[in-house]
């Protein structure tokens, strides 16, 4: 376990590991990463399919139904065990990008507005009015200070705190989970498309159904092999395994 890791986030990870395999997603492993987007998947799982086709058989001359295998679904569950926590991973990309949109709409109607009001914010660097710089900082405009402190603000979160938004963009999974405590994450909080898990004493109980994304089967394959990985790294803590011991293996 991470060291920075709590009680109750591993415990969370724990009852997603238990949920996981209960309803059929059979191979399922913690701490997935996903190298190509610099994230790490709390749980990842996947849940072999069977679909039923009809073939022909010419010796009996009858129709039968015989099972293939189909890809299967593969499912990402965020733990999060603390307020704070989920807000940060939440919040998302098209909201924040259309209130950015408008921060700069009111930016620019201030920056109009104390060009009229405010002559002195002229630097006087040039002998032509178009080439002219201003220093719109200089009246100590509140209003105008508070707007940039904003968009400061929502560029660091665009593009450094979206990490549920990016999951589903690039298509990491079929379906995604957020796990959490009781009454710390809302129905109408999460963000879309997903599901959510909500710990009910020893066990999680569905409170939101996810919304199932279509996802290429290298993609799902992808996951698949990242999941083994993972597993397969626990497997080696668990019975001691060392880089050494494959190497004297080898």
């Amino acid at each position: 376990m991470n060291q920075a890791e709590s009680a109750e986030h591993k415990e969370l990870k724990r009852l997603a590991l238990a949920w996981a395999q209960a309803h059929g997603y059979r191979i399922a492993a913690t701490e997935v990463s996903l190298p190509n987007y610099c994230f790490r998947l709390d749980v990842a799982a996947y849940r072999p399919e069977r679909i039923r086709a009809t073939m022909h058989d010419e010796r009996l001359k009858r129709e039968r139904l015989i099972w293939q295998q189909a890809v299967g679904v593969t499912a990402a569950f965020e733990c999060k065990a603390s307020k704070p926590d989920f807000r940060r991973d939440a919040r998302s990309m098209a909201a924040t990008t259309e209130h950015l949109k408008a921060l700069h709409e009111r930016k620019t109607r201030i920056e109009h507005e104390l060009r009229l009001f405010y002559p002195s914010i002229r630097n006087g660097d040039s002998l032509f009015q178009e080439f002219e710089t201003l220093d719109f900082e200089r009246p100590g405009h509140e209003r105008y200070q508070h707007t940039l402190d904003e968009i400061s603000q929502l560029t660091s979160r665009l593009y450094s705190n979206t990490k549920f938004d990016k999951l589903v963009k690039w298509g990491a999974a079929n379906v995604f989970y957020v796990v959490a405590e009781p009454e710390m994450v809302l129905p109408h909080e999460l963000p879309a498309c997903w599901g959510l898990l909500v710990r009910d004493a020893g066990a999680l109980q569905l409170v939101a159904k996810p919304v199932l994304h279509e996802v290429s089967e290298p993609e799902r394959l992808s996951l698949l092999h990242r999941i083994s990985l993972a597993a397969t790294r626990a497997v080696n803590r668990e019975h001691g395994v060392t880089f050494d011991d494959l190497a004297q293996a080898s």
